[in-house]
Formats: C-alpha cells, sequence, structure tokens
C-alpha cells in the first residue's frame, strides 16, 4: 500500500469511526461511542516492533541513531548497550525507564547511558526492564518501536540473554552484520532463532565504509551467501554504513547520505511498514468497527419493533428474552468450569515435562562435569568448569522452553478456539433467539477476541553465600590435584541439582502465572463481550419503554429520528465492510 493510498485509508477510516462515536452518543450509548473513540486511538497507535538485532560491535546503536539522524542513543568502542531500547514517535524528546518491579520513572534524555549501558548500570544493577525514548521522526509514528537490543555475543552474558528473550516481541527483525569482521557461527545460528519469531526480516550489512573495490563485492557477496545458506533461499542485503550516514544527516549532505546506503534501506523499510503493518490494522480495526455498528443496528431495531407492540405482548417478550439471557449466562458459567479443566490439564503436562527436564538435565550436566574432569590435569581453578555447567544449563533450559512455550502455547490456542468458538455459538444463539422473540432479522456475529502474551521468565544463579565462603579463599586452589578434583565434583554434583530444580521451578511459576493471565484475560473478554450483547438488546427494550411514554407527535418525532440514525449507521457499516473486506458482509447480516 502506497504512502498516500494507507495515510487516505486511514484518515476515511477515522473519519468513520469519528461519526460512529457521535452516533452512539446521539443514542447516549455511551460504552458504543468509547468503543469507536478506542478503535481511533488504536488504528494510531497500534504498536509494531522493528527490532535490531546483531552480534555485539556490528554497530546496532549507531545504525539506530543514523535512522533517526541524531546521536540519541549511548554508542561506544566496547560492548556498552545492555538493556532492551525503544524509540518512538512523540512530540517531544522524552525517556522513560520502565523497573522489574513494575516502577517507571522519567529522566532526561542525555541520562539515558546511565540507565541502558553496562558502563554504568553494570549486571543491571539498578534492575531496569526497559528504557523507551520518545523522538519525533515521522518514522516512528502510527505506533511504529524501533528497539535496539544488546548485541549477542558479548563477554557480557546478559547481554545476549535480553536479546533473545526479546525475540518474541519483534513484529519485524533487522538483523546487522557488518564487513568487519566477516559474519560469524554466531551470527549464522542466532539467524534461525530471529526467522522463527519475525514475520519479516531486514538483513543490513554496516561498516562498508571499511572497505572499496573487489573487497567489498566480495565481501557483500561471501555475507548474502552465508545468509542465504543459512536461511535455504536468497535474500536481499543491504550494504550500508551507517556512521557515514548519521554524520551526513547530522550536516545535512544529502549526497553523502545517499553514498552511505542507508536511504535505500529506509525507502523500503517505510514501504513494508505501510503495506503490511497499515493493511492489517485498517482491516482490524473495520472489522471491529462494523460489529459496533451491528451492535447499534441491533439495539434500535428491538427499540422499534417493541414501540410497535401491545404492552401486554411486550411484557411477554421482555420475560422470554430474559429467560434466553439467563440460558446464556448459565452456558458461559459451565464454559469457565470447562476452561478451568483444560488450565489444569497444561498444568499438569507441563509438571510432567519438567520432571523430565530435571531429570535429563542433571544427568547431563553430571556428564558434562565428567568429561572436563577427564580432559584438564590441573582442575584447581573452578570457574571455568563452573562457567560451562552454568553456560550448558542456559543453553538447555532456554532451549526446553522456547520449544515448551511451542506446544504449550499449540495446546492453549486450540483450546482457546474451541472456547471461543462456543462462546460465539452462546453469543450468536441470544441474539437469534431475541430476533426470533420479536419477529425480527438482527446482525449475530461477534467482536473477535484479542490476547496479549509474554514471558517473565529470566535466568539466576545467584546463590548466598556462607559466612566462612566470603571471607575465606576457595581452599581447593592449595590442596593437591586429586583431592581438588574430588572436591570439585563433589560440590558440583551437589549444587547441579540445586541450580536444575531452580530453574524448573522458575519456569513452572513462570508458565503457570502466563496461563492463568491468559484465562483471567480470555474468560473477561468473553464475559465481557456477552454482557455487552445482552446489554444492547435490553437498551433496546428500555427505549420502547421511554417512548410509549411520549405524546403523539414526540413519538413521531422520534420514529424519524430513529429512522435517520439507521441510515446513518447502514452507510457506516457499508463503508466499514468495504475496508475489511468483502467477505465479511454475508456473515454479518
Amino acid at each position: 500500500m502506497a504512502d498516500e493510498t494507507f495515510a487516505a485509508e486511514r484518515d476515511r477510516l477515522r473519519t468513520a469511526l469519528t461519526a460512529l462515536a457521535n452516533v452512539a452518543e446521539e443514542r447516549e450509548s455511551l460504552a458504543a461511542a468509547d468503543s469507536a473513540r478506542a478503535l481511533d486511538k488504536k488504528l494510531v497507535e497500534n504498536r509494531f516492533n522493528v527490532v535490531v538485532f546483531g552480534e555485539f560491535k556490528r554497530g546496532e546503536t549507531t545504525f539506530v541513531n543514523a535512522l533517526l539522524g541524531a546521536e540519541m542513543l549511548p554508542a561506544a568502542v566496547v560492548p556498552l548497550t545492555s538493556i532492551v531500547t525503544a524509540v518512538t514517535w512523540g512530540d517531544d524528546v522524552r525517556a522513560r525507564i520502565s523497573y522489574l518491579e513494575g516502577r517507571e520513572e522519567d529522566v532526561a534524555p542525555r541520562e539515558l547511558g546511565r540507565y541502558v549501558t553496562e558502563r554504568d548500570n553494570p549486571g543491571n544493577h539498578l534492575a531496569v526492564r526497559q528504557a523507551i525514548l520518545s523522538y519525533p521522526s515521522d518514522d516512528l509514528r502510527d505506533g511504529v518501536f524501533l528497539v535496539d537490543t544488546p548485541g549477542v555475543g558479548s563477554v557480557y552474558r546478559q547481554n545476549t540473554e535480553s536479546a533473545r528473550e526479546f525475540l518474541p516481541h519483534a513484529d519485524a527483525a533487522i538483523f546487522l552484520t557488518s564487513a568487519d569482521p566477516p559474519i560469524s557461527d554466531t551470527e549464522r545460528e542466532f539467524l534461525g532463532e530471529i526467522r522463527e519469531e519475525a514475520a519479516r526480516v531486514f538483513f543490513v550489512m554496516n561498516k562498508m565504509d571499511y572497505l572499496s573495490g573487489l573487497d567489498r563485492d566480495e565481501a557483500i557477496a561471501f555475507t548474502q551467501g552465508v545468509i542465504a545458506d543459512a536461511l535455504g533461499r536468497a535474500v536481499i542485503l543491504y550494504p550500508m554504513s551507517a556512521r557515514q550516514a548519521l554524520v551526513a544527516k547530522l550536516v545535512g549532505d544529502d549526497a553523502e547520505l545517499e553514498a552511505s546506503g542507508l536511504p535505500a534501506f529506509e525507502r523500503d523499510l517505510r514501504s513494508f511498514l505501510l503495506r503490511e503493518k497499515g493493511e492489517t490494522i485498517l482491516r482490524s480495526v473495520a472489522t471491529r468497527a462494523a460489529r459496533l455498528v451491528d451492535a447499534e443496528r441491533n439495539s434500535l431495531d428491538v427499540q422499534e419493533r417493541a414501540l410497535d407492540l401491545p404492552q401486554r405482548e411486550l411484557d411477554q417478550v421482555r420475560r422470554r428474552m430474559e429467560e434466553a439471557f439467563a440460558r446464556a449466562r448459565t452456558s458461559q458459567r459451565d464454559l469457565r468450569a470447562l476452561l478451568q479443566g483444560e488450565r489444569d490439564a497444561l498444568v499438569a503436562a507441563v509438571e510432567e515435562d519438567l520432571a523430565a527436564l530435571r531429570r535429563d538435565e542433571e544427568a547431563r550436566l553430571i556428564s558434562v562435569v565428567e568429561r572436563f574432569l577427564a580432559t584438564r590435569e590441573d582442575v584447581r581453578d573452578a570457574g571455568k568448569l563452573e562457567e560451562l555447567v552454568r553456560d550448558t544449563l542456559r543453553a538447555d533450559v532456554d532451549r526446553w522452553r522456547r520449544d515448551e512455550e511451542g506446544r504449550l502455547g499449540g495446546s492453549f490456542r486450540d483450546a482457546t478456539a474451541r472456547f471461543v468458538a462456543e462462546a460465539d455459538r452462546i453469543d450468536r444463539e441470544t441474539v437469534r433467539l431475541c430476533g426470533d422473540i420479536l419477529g425480527i432479522r438482527l446482525a449475530s456475529e461477534p467482536v473477535p477476541i484479542e490476547l496479549p502474551a509474554e514471558s517473565g521468565f529470566s535466568f539466576d544463579f545467584f546463590e548466598v553465600p556462607t559466612i566462612l565462603e566470603s571471607i575465606l579463599p576457595d581452599v581447593r586452589r592449595f590442596l593437591p590435584r586429586g583431592t581438588a578434583r574430588r572436591l570439585l565434583e563433589r560440590d558440583l554434583r551437589r549444587r547441579i541439582p540445586a541450580w536444575v530444580d531452580k530453574h524448573s521451578g522458575r519456569l513452572r511459576y513462570d508458565f503457570v502465572q502466563r496461563l492463568d493471565r491468559s484465562q483471567r484475560e480470555l474468560l473477561g473478554a468473553l464475559d465481557d463481550r456477552l454482557e455487552a450483547t445482552i446489554g444492547n438488546l435490553q437498551d433496546g427494550i428500555e427505549r420502547s419503554e421511554h417512548d410509549r411514554r411520549r405524546t403523539q407527535e414526540e413519538a413521531r418525532s422520534a420514529g424519524q429520528r430513529l429512522r435517520q440514525l439507521r441510515n446513518r449507521l447502514d452507510r457506516l457499516r457499508d463503508e466499514f465492510l468495504h475496508r475489511a473486506g468483502s467477505d465479511l458482509e454475508g456473515r454479518t447480516t
């Protein structure tokens, strides 16, 4: 979708949403008016994460600064960025820090380095979760978040973990490598993880100003070949110099900027955002807006029909409708009990898988210890072996978690789809019954359900030392080699089960918390939707009762107004359906 087309479509949709909010306000349907405004806000602010990934010192932060055209994020010649930092649009330049404990605070943008760099926040002792910088860049409008992640493979292991943990949140990824040095095995392995998580990946080769002539051409061909081999398909590679582009933007040198290679990438990224992100958001918002119109039309139709009925017949209709509402609520409660059963089964499956993980991982880590000791003569320095064990556990747990998330996520999605389908049936059946009771046809397609998902898991190897351990040196380095070897092996055999058990417990807690949160969100959304459906139908009856108390002239004027509102709603519905897709039309009437 071209820039002008997207902007025009979005503006038309926003105008229609404003008109819908106005109609709802005229009918004093405040909830519908609020929903229409919320859709307008979603249209403007819907978050879309464009995440920059790469090995440390490929120039990720300089690249982000080049896209912004300003030196907003701290960069250095040593591995620096340690906290995920996102940049999004704002009228003014502002920085907000979010902490692991949930607290947030605004800080001066120039102070950002104090919170997001390894130099000023070593080991993340400030417990920062992420930083968000607001910046007035047009490319960041409409909910785009440009995310700078810590480089993978640096000496700071937590940086690699932070980058990997953000992978599931990437809507699109920018994989950044560079000409110096060439693409590495670590990057090739990381490519596979990015491909699995991000819907679209852009490949950028930075620091091209380091090379020229045949060396440049050879480096581009080599990198493109490695990426294509890793992914099993040809790719587009954008060679550039982020540093050259940043300087060119700062001094306003258009020729130098074009020579840097960045504009070609920017044009394609902007086109992708407008085409993919824009189309998806427009369709989603238009679909929901059409459902809001249907709900308002249902209420209006019930109001008109009920007004035509004699009072005695209306009383009977109202009683039968309330019975239908009661049955719908009972069916929804039954659905809750069934979903709880699915939740318990999923937790049991996770616990069973965790038991297997504990058993297999303890044996695997002990085997790692034995192999290490068998190939080393001097093992009095236990640091390397302990680090090897921890690295192995990290890698194995991370791999298990991704696999388990796939299994658990698939099972929960399947269960969710079944229960949403049943809730949809309850919703549609309730509307259909009320239409049959009144002798009219009502729209009966429920509003779609959307649920977020995220993980809170993190690694934790910290152990509180005893008093003696904190004041005495490691005595093993002063012992004979054989004795030191036996002590080291015994110590690790004791600690390995504790490490595995600790991470198994954290994994279980994370999965159960996410599962319960998703269940609460699903049930809450389904209950809210059913009550909104019932409320709209009840509202029509209540309005008809009010209309009966009017004079004949007032009733005639009210009838004309209702017809005008219906016509306006019909026009809006046609517009929303056109934007959402013609396939919806046959299902909503």
